[in-house]
């Protein structure tokens, strides 16, 4: 495969696109699977009913923004926290609400004293919460370039549409909940990160359809949101 741009990776073969988007009348959304430093981010852009670009992986905040920018998603929905934890706290109060119970579990996020203790300790673990940093680094480049940005959690969006995982690998699970929405043009073969992308993406269409539960901060989608773009 030919080598990439330094700020663009493809997440699978066929993948990337880095040509502009042709001019649309229909609207389109965003997601964005956030990783570290060095895994970066995977994006995809969906209209409702089809994958219309990517999934691709990214670098950095600025090359997601450059990325998606031309598209004018209506919304991006980034499968990482908004905020930390307040003081005191060892978890979002939005994340108090999730548990296997309830829908799925998740993992809490930090008070910024306890990620800044996390960061002085020695080897991988420093850079444990790392992904959650570059998550907010990412919210303060959308929102710079004036981008709507909503908080979602793919795991939840998935066990709402399909039930949940029950032992099943997430792969597996994924893929059949990722084929429930129908959505057209998606690879046979994606990687959890690009699944977890488009499932940003349609949770980011089904609170612009207003087909959606606030957790708090967070965007979850509702079991029965099979629908398309809302029209105007």
């Amino acid at each position: 495969m030919p080598e990439a741009p330094p700020s663009v990776v493809a997440s699978h073969r066929g993948a990337l696109t880095a040509s502009s988007p042709t001019p649309r009348t229909s609207p389109v959304w965003a997601g964005v699977d956030v990783g570290g430093r060095r895994k970066g981010f995977h994006v995809a852009v969906v209209d409702g009913r089809r994958l219309v670009a990517g999934p691709v992986r990214l670098t950095g905040p600025a090359a997601v923004v450059e990325w998606i920018g031309p598209w004018r998603p209506r919304v991006v929905g980034v499968d990482s926290p908004c905020s930390l934890a307040e003081e005191g706290k060892t978890m979002r109060d939005c994340e108090r609400l999730f548990s296997p119970r309830t829908l799925c579990g998740i993992r809490p996020t930090p008070s910024a004293s306890t990620l800044a203790r996390q960061r002085r300790k020695r080897g991988a673990a420093a850079t444990y919460y790392e992904w959650i940093e570059h998550g907010l680094e990412l919210y303060a480049a959308l929102r710079e370039a004036k981008l709507t940005a909503i908080d979602v959690f793919p795991t939840a969006s998935w066990t709402r549409w399909l039930g949940p995982r029950r032992g099943e690998s997430r792969a597996r699970w994924s893929s059949r909940a990722l084929a429930s929405r129908h959505l057209r043009g998606v690879p046979s073969h994606l990687g959890q990160d690009g699944r977890d992308a488009i499932g940003a993406a349609l949770t980011a269409c089904a609170y612009t359809n207003r087909r959606y539960e606030p957790f708090g901060e967070m965007v979850v989608p509702l079991a029965d949101d099979r629908r398309g773009p809302a029209r105007r």
